[in-house]
């Protein structure tokens, strides 16, 4: 059994994976398929708090679950439900509380209250079968929203790129050179849509039969935020920048010891913006004044 600093090291590293790998649980502009937006016990509907809510983000992103409901072995099967058989539990944290007699400096003996760090077991309900947790599945009515797209939808299909909707996760996928997407339904608003439609086309560009730019997976993250944000503002698409920024601050507080970064960034982002808006619009509406330092390698 794992004891309270073994469990941190365990969540930490885990964590530290899952955004090595690309994936960002806490950043996700579209609704889960049914149910709350966080982990929430099926059961008790008790929704998770502290880290306990990361710990359930990054098992629904990693394994692309849709719905963020949670519950253990017993619990499903008090409601008749029962687990896949094979499927791996995700571990989520408490704390227990111990009593335990000690002695003060003078001898006399006291109970004190010590907080144990434990694990506990649970199971997403896309690992769970039965009649409780069939409806959750069934295809929501999406939103539809009354927003003029045509531009938007000219620049997209120019690139010719290939994207493919229905899916639960936004990404490019370079060896398969494809984009994956929500549906448009599932998002907040439409600008959402558009501006993570725009970062997965900046990762797109960057392959080297396109622009052959290359980086850590921090820096292309910023590039691609920044090239949607241009491109955003290309279009006149209006899009609150707060979520945008505070991404963007947030990878940029992890290369603040190098200078040049986001200063390569925003470069190498115009190049994406025009070579993305080049498809679909004359040459001279999309060139861009260029720099003296031209290649295409962020930090």
């Amino acid at each position: 059994m794992l004891n309270s600093i073994e469990i941190r090291k365990s969540i930490t590293n885990g964590l530290v994976q899952s955004l090595s790998e690309g994936r960002i649980p806490w950043r996700k502009p579209w609704a889960s398929l049914h149910g709350p937006r966080i982990g929430t016990n099926f059961v008790s509907k008790r929704r998770y708090s502290g880290v306990n809510t990361i710990l359930t983000m990054v098992a629904e992103t990693k394994n692309n679950w849709p719905i963020s409901y949670w519950g253990t072995f017993n619990q499903f099967r008090s409601i008749q439900c029962s687990v896949r058989k094979g499927s791996k539990a995700t571990n989520i944290v408490y704390w227990q509380m111990l009593k335990k007699k000690v002695r003060d400096d003078h001898g006399v003996e006291q109970e004190k209250t010590i907080p144990l760090l434990k694990t506990w077991s649970v199971f997403n309900v896309s690992q769970v079968e039965g009649d409780a947790v069939a409806e959750l599945f069934a295809q929501p009515e999406l939103k539809t929203f009354d927003v003029d797209h045509s531009e938007f939808d000219a620049v997209v299909a120019a690139t010719q790129a290939r994207i493919e909707h229905g899916h639960e996760l936004a990404a490019y996928i370079p060896s398969e050179d494809r984009i994956v997407m929500p549906d448009v339904g599932r998002f907040d608003t439409w600008e959402d849509y558009a501006a993570t439609h725009f970062h997965e086309l900046a990762h797109w560009s960057q392959p080297k039969h396109r622009l052959n730019i290359e980086g850590s997976y921090e820096a292309n993250e910023i590039f691609a935020e920044v090239t949607s944000s241009f491109l955003m503002a290309e279009l006149g698409i209006p899009h609150s920048d707060e979520n945008s920024k505070a991404y963007i601050q947030g990878w940029a507080s992890r290369l603040k010891n190098d200078p040049k970064a986001i200063f390569a960034a925003s470069k190498l982002a115009s190049l994406s913006a025009a070579f993305i808006l080049g498809f679909s619009r004359p040459a001279e509406e999309s060139d861009i004044e260029s720099e003296s330092d031209s290649e295409a390698v962020l930090a």
